[in-house]
């Protein structure tokens, strides 16, 4: 799935986690899960910490996300990998956002001309220095 096929409100990234779970080998094997909820542990899916890796390192794909190691060993439940997902796609659609009026206006109109002036004021100083030592 790319980018622009990633899910993106709730109830598709529910549905994806859902799916996923329920496709998981170690769920399969275990055999008497036809569904899953929120609510339910990973750890009575079946889910080790392997399987919970190998579950995060695919909605990093999809999602176009980072999970650390140390926030997948926090999620106990279904609904755990949900809250994430859902927060880590909404701060990532923040942070591709375009930028705000306010955020343009803070950053400098012409970086060059930025430089030149830095440039022109450190030779000023160096002038002021080498006058006054002699």
């Amino acid at each position: 799935m790319d980018n622009n096929d990633q899910p993106t409100n709730i109830e598709t990234i529910t549905e994806t986690v859902f799916a996923a779970v329920l496709d998981n080998h170690a769920v399969k094997k275990a055999g008497k899960v036809q569904q899953v909820d929120e609510s339910m542990l990973l750890d009575d899916l079946k889910v080790d910490s392997l399987e919970k890796l190998s579950l995060a390192m695919d909605f990093e794909d999809q999602f176009s996300i980072e999970i650390t190691d140390e926030e997948i060993e926090g999620f106990l439940t279904v609904g755990d990998f949900i809250t994430y997902l859902e927060k880590a796609v909404a701060e990532s659609k923040n942070d591709a956002a375009e930028p705000t009026a306010a955020e343009l206006a803070e950053q400098p109109a012409d970086p060059v001309d930025d430089t030149a002036d830095d440039l022109a004021d450190a030779q000023t100083a160096n002038k002021s220095y080498l006058s006054a030592e002699s």
